[in-house]
């Protein structure tokens, strides 16, 4: 068992908690823990982890002289809570490789750092495009080439078609994990690992159940978090236009299309005219073109509205499920689509997370041209 002991009141119940923390290292559990953070992300992004250690409290077979020399670490960081009884049910929330060491000797302690399992994907390239194969069944190759499971859903085109598109991604060296993001992004679809699993699917984040941040005013402000806080871009609450122009080499002709994501009675309140953003891309099709146009005018508002928020730490918290905030009688009171969840247990602020999340106005709307 971790040595991240201690006891936080939550904000709302003022019920005492005895988080507890799990540390493995190539599935040896380590003692002398003093702090863990894991930070998980969104948006085809690793997770990573940080671990610090008291050197005294270290296994003999663990101890700086192994660290000074030993390589291909694995790290697997959970947390739970002690019932009162003894009893701990613990959650992973990552599984990783090492990255780096920190040895400081007159501290007496030792940090380490990495991150989840994507890393031997980020950190392979290839020149590889698998043009015969489709998408689901490439992520399914490079997680075997590399040790993992692989959760993928069944795609339907040959990854050939995406490259006569983009040929620049045909002729380019890349990673394996930028090759699996193009391929998500052509699919619609998420790319992450979890713990010794690829997954190569559709975002779960709007399908599961929001998570619940309440803020409530009755003889004095609380909450269930510890702190919140809230912006708001007035630039992005205008009206947002996105027009993508083509040139299609197999028709010989070129189009336009548009997209504009119209704000309701914001682009009233705030004034001004619409933000317009302007791409030229080659070789859509022009339903390709209007995906494509979608998908930026989407990731341009999201930013409109974020929240950052300090809670008690839990493990129900997660990137792939969306957030939902009430009881501030504002605009603000919707849901939102996290960006990063960073957990910290430690000996003097116990089981903590921080959160940052961002999402349009709910009172937007689309429009195609």
């Amino acid at each position: 068992m971790g040595a991240c002991l201690s006891s936080a009141n939550t904000p709302l119940s003022g019920v005492t908690r005895q988080p507890r923390c799990v540390v493995t290292v190539n599935g040896v559990p380590l003692t002398g823990v003093m702090e863990i953070e894991v930070t998980n992300a969104s948006h085809f992004t690793a997770d990573t982890f940080r671990v610090v250690l008291a050197t005294s409290g270290l296994p003999a077979g663990l101890n700086p002289a192994y660290w000074a020399l030993s390589s291909d670490d694995r790290i697997a960081v959970s947390a739970g809570f002690d019932d009162g009884l003894g009893n701990v049910s613990a959650t992973q929330l990552i599984l990783g490789q090492v990255d780096s060491v920190d040895y400081d000797p007159v501290q007496r302690t030792m940090t380490l750092a990495g991150r989840d399992l994507s890393a031997p994907l980020i950190d392979t390239k290839t020149a590889e495009k698998f043009q015969n194969k489709k998408s689901h069944e490439i992520a399914q190759a490079l997680a075997l080439r590399h040790g993992l499971d692989s959760e993928v859903q069944a795609t339907g085109t040959l990854a050939g078609s995406y490259y006569e598109i983009d040929h620049v991604v045909l002729t380019q060296e890349q990673t394996e994990w930028d090759l699996l993001i193009y391929l998500a992004g052509r699919e619609g679809f998420d790319v992450w690992v979890s713990g010794t699993t690829l997954h190569f699917q559709p975002s779960p984040v709007e399908t599961t159940t929001p998570y619940a941040i309440r803020w409530q005013e009755v003889g004095g402000a609380s909450s269930n978090a510890l702190d919140i806080r809230l912006g708001r871009s007035q630039t992005l609450a205008r009206d947002v236009i996105v027009r993508v122009q083509s040139w299609h080499q197999k028709q010989q002709r070129s189009f336009t299309v548009t997209y504009k994501v119209t704000q309701a009675f914001k682009s009233q309140r705030t004034g001004g005219k619409a933000q317009v953003y302007s791409y030229v891309v080659p070789n859509l099709s022009r339903d390709e073109a209007l995906k494509w146009a979608k998908a930026r005018a989407e990731e341009i508002t999201r930013n409109e509205r974020v929240l950052t928020a300090s809670l008690p730490g839990d493990n129900l918290l997660s990137t792939r499920s969306m957030v939902q905030l009430t009881g501030t009688g504002t605009a603000w009171d919707q849901n939102y689509y996290p960006d990063s969840v960073t957990r910290r247990i430690s000996l003097v602020d116990g089981y903590r997370m921080e959160l940052r999340a961002k999402n349009h106005s709910t009172q937007s709307t689309v429009v195609l041209g």
